[in-house]
């Protein structure tokens, strides 16, 4: 038996309550209720960073080229860690998906708006800002994510491949 201090509730399997994804703990003895939080604090943090490294990456991408390739990074060295939890692998996972698919959907905005140069060279106007739209939803999806890792809840990225599974 397993007990969820979120919910206030027992459950008889899993690791991670089936309402609000939090960490499920032994016994409700374990924990102390003043502060429900402290179980989660330590075991959240690196699923927190598994979304926010990629925007301190593409943020130092500004001035170097090179990292904006490398933003899946982050989420593969925490996916494989030999000391991460479930949980932070799953975070992990989506971070590398959402980093992925956005790696994908800048690529071919690239190859369409250098076709689209040989064409037309006034119509870039309509991709440079579809591509910054696209960059300001992924640091927004980011920042959600890295939110509700941080609090200990499950997240999906709502408009993203999944590469890894």
């Amino acid at each position: 038996m397993a007990y969820c201090l979120s919910c206030d509730k027992e459950q008889k399997t899993g690791k991670f309550c089936l309402v609000c994804g939090r960490q499920l703990s032994s016994s409700k003895d374990e924990i102390d209720p003043a502060n429900p939080i402290a179980l989660n604090s330590g075991k959240t943090n690196l699923a927190m960073w598994s979304h926010l490294a990629p925007l301190l990456a593409a943020f130092s991408s500004i001035f170097l080229f090179f990292p904006i390739f490398l933003l899946w990074l982050p989420g593969l060295l925490i996916r494989n860690s030999a000391k991460a939890t479930d949980f932070e692998r799953r975070h992990a996972t989506e971070s590398m998906n959402l980093q992925f698919t956005s790696l994908l959907f800048m690529f071919s905005s690239f190859l369409i708006g250098a076709i689209i140069w040989g064409l037309e060279p006034t119509s870039l106007i309509v991709l440079v800002p579809m591509a910054s739209i696209l960059g300001i939803v992924a640091v927004i999806f980011s920042i959600i994510a890295s939110s509700a890792a941080s609090a200990g809840k499950e997240y999906k990225y709502p408009v993203c491949i999944r590469f890894v599974k």
